[in-house]
């Protein structure tokens, strides 16, 4: 389950950062860490400069970041995450 923590980190990363699912788990892993379960187990979600830019694109989008999460988990639901 994608939480506001998880969207707090990626958003505050300068990193490379990535949102994943691993196992059923969502991490925030930068692009040198390598996933717990190895990249066929992965689920890519969103990265922090995408989620950045959408957020600034999207005047609909919501400020809170726990809307935010539920937003991206609901994605990852409806593709099978």
């Amino acid at each position: 389950m994608i939480t506001a923590s998880h969207v707090r980190e990626l958003l505050e990363r300068e990193d490379d950062a990535t949102l994943v699912l691993s196992r059923g788990r969502a991490e925030v892993l930068s692009a040198r860490e390598p996933a717990a379960a190895g990249e066929q187990d992965v689920l890519r979600v969103i990265s922090g400069g995408e989620l950045r830019e959408r957020l600034a694109a999207d005047r609909s989008a919501p400020d809170d970041l726990h809307a935010v999460a539920a937003t991206l988990d609901a994605i990852v639901t409806e593709q099978g995450g």
